[in-house]
């Protein structure tokens, strides 16, 4: 992943540099953000409360879910680690908390703008937008065209302890992706998953809609969480509230022998 949000600054044409090292603080100033714009479209009564809510859970949970990468079983079948690290874990963890330093949500609040817009308003708004803000272009992820989105049915969720939000792309065409409503509702925990696999159907040039199909109505899909990308791992497994048990061997808790 770290790969993908480096950026740093190319040689003179004709000469050679030796390559950074991208765990010396004078060099974190090359990488970008990754993260989302999130949009408020409800502006009801008691709505600010769960509104913080919803920022503070998405930071949090995508933070806590980078800590899958940190659990020994899974670093230890990870290419990156067998081959590109020479299997010192201080580099592997330390390229970790870079990623956890440089998630970032750009909240967008304007109910004179924004309350009481659907996915349709939403989509019809990012691309009247184009041009983002400064510290937005500097994201990466931003060429793909998702943004996330806190109307009046999410927030009165999260207000109900029911932490999900809608994430929407504003590039869907209804011929081209028809198998898809082009947004989907997701748990708060599961953020850095999707961002993952919108970024690689990016990266391999295949269809970011694929893995939000959908063959129910667009009504149904209100009552619909995301179960995730079947290629990807569940990373949002080490974001949310668990037990324990013995005879879980994939799970992210264990009891000491």
């Amino acid at each position: 992943m770290i790969d993908y949000v480096w950026k740093s600054p190319k040689p003179p044409p004709g000469t050679k540099r030796r390559a950074l090292d991208r765990l010396l603080p004078e060099n974190f100033k090359y990488f970008r953000n990754w993260g989302f714009t999130i949009y408020r479209t409800y502006y009801g009564p008691e709505s600010d409360e769960p509104w913080n809510t919803l920022l503070q859970a998405l930071t949090q949970q995508s933070r806590l879910a980078l800590g899958y990468h940190e659990i020994d079983r899974i670093r230890e079948k990870d290419w990156r680690w067998t081959r590109g690290y020479g299997k010192d874990e201080a580099v592997y963890l330390g390229r970790i908390e870079i990623m956890k330093r440089l998630f970032r949500l750009f909240p967008r609040e304007d109910p004179s703008r924004l309350a009481g817009l659907d996915v349709a308003g939403i989509r019809k708004l990012c691309l009247e937008e184009g041009e983002q803000a400064e510290s937005e272009k500097n994201m990466v992820g931003t060429r793909l065209k998702f943004v996330l989105v806190a109307d009046e049915a999410v927030l009165k969720d999260i207000a109900n302890d029911i932490f999900v939000v809608k994430t929407v792309g504003y590039d869907w065409d209804p011929q081209q992706h028809s198998y898809s409503w082009g947004w989907m509702r997701l748990a708060t925990g599961d953020l850095l998953e999707f961002w993952e696999m919108i970024l690689m159907a990016d990266e391999i040039d295949i269809s970011k809609y694929r893995d939000i199909y959908f063959e129910g109505s667009e009504e149904d899909l209100e009552k619909h969480v995301w179960t995730g990308a079947a290629s990807f791992l569940p990373l949002g497994d080490c974001s949310r509230v668990q037990t324990a048990r013995e005879d879980d061997e994939y799970g992210r808790f264990r009891f000491d022998p």
